[in-house]
C-alpha cells in the first residue's frame, strides 16, 4: 500500500484533526477538576469513536492516523504544552494506531476498533507530567494561573493505580463506542454514502 494523498484525502484529514482535536480541548476545558480530568480520557474515548471509525472509512490511507497525530502532538503538546515529550508521546501513540489499522488494510472492525482503544490513550501525554514529574506539572499549573492548592490537589490523584484504572476505564470505552460506531457506519453513513 503506497502512501498518496489527494487535495480531497487532505481535506479531510484536516476537518476530521480538528474536530478531534477541539472536541478534546472543550472537554479539557470543561472537566478542568482534579477527578473529572482524570477521566477524560475514558469520557473522550467514548464520545469519539464515531468521528474516529469515519474518519477511517473516508480515508482508508496509510498515513492518514500519523498525520492527525502529528497535528494534535504539534498543536497540542508543542503549542499548549511546550514540550517535546508530550508532542512525542502523542505521535508515538498516533504511530502504533496507524499500525493496527494498517494491519486489517484499514478496513477490518477488529483492527480499527484497537487503532482507536490505542489513539484514545493519546491524551497519556498531556496527562504525564502529573504521573511521572509531579515537580514540574505544579509548576507548570502555577505558573499558568492555577493555585498551589489545586495544583496538589491535582497531583494527588496522579497515583499509579488511578493510571491503571483510566487506562483500563479508557479501552473499555473506545471498544464501547467503537461497537456504537459500527453501527451508525452501517445504519447511516453507507446507506448516505458518506463512509
Amino acid at each position: 500500500m503506497k502512501i498518496e494523498f489527494k487535495t480531497k484525502d487532505l481535506t479531510t484529514i484536516g476537518l476530521f484533526s480538528a474536530i478531534y482535536i477541539v472536541a478534546y480541548v472543550i472537554l479539557s476545558a470543561i472537566l478542568f477538576t482534579p477527578f473529572l480530568f482524570f477521566i477524560m480520557m475514558p469520557v473522550g474515548a467514548l464520545l469519539m469513536g464515531p468521528v474516529y471509525m469515519l474518519f477511517i472509512a473516508r480515508t482508508q490511507k496509510l498515513g492518514a492516523i500519523t498525520i492527525m497525530g502529528f497535528l494534535a502532538a504539534a498543536l497540542i503538546g508543542f503549542l499548549v504544552y511546550g514540550n517535546i515529550f508530550i508532542a512525542l508521546v502523542n505521535f508515538g501513540i498516533a504511530l502504533v494506531a496507524e499500525l493496527f489499522a494498517y494491519l486489517g488494510q484499514y478496513k477490518s472492525f477488529k483492527w480499527n476498533t484497537a487503532s482507536y482503544s490505542v489513539m484514545s490513550l493519546w491524551l497519556i501525554g498531556q496527562q504525564a507530567p502529573f504521573w511521572l514529574t509531579k515537580e514540574w506539572a505544579r509548576d507548570l499549573m502555577v505558573n499558568a494561573g492555577a493555585s498551589i492548592e489545586l495544583a496538589n490537589e491535582f497531583l494527588a490523584i496522579a497515583t499509579p493505580v488511578n493510571l491503571l484504572i483510566i487506562i483500563v476505564l479508557t479501552i473499555i470505552c473506545a471498544i464501547i463506542s467503537a461497537f456504537v460506531a459500527n453501527r451508525m457506519l452501517k445504519k447511516h453513513f453507507v446507506r448516505a454514502g458518506i463512509a
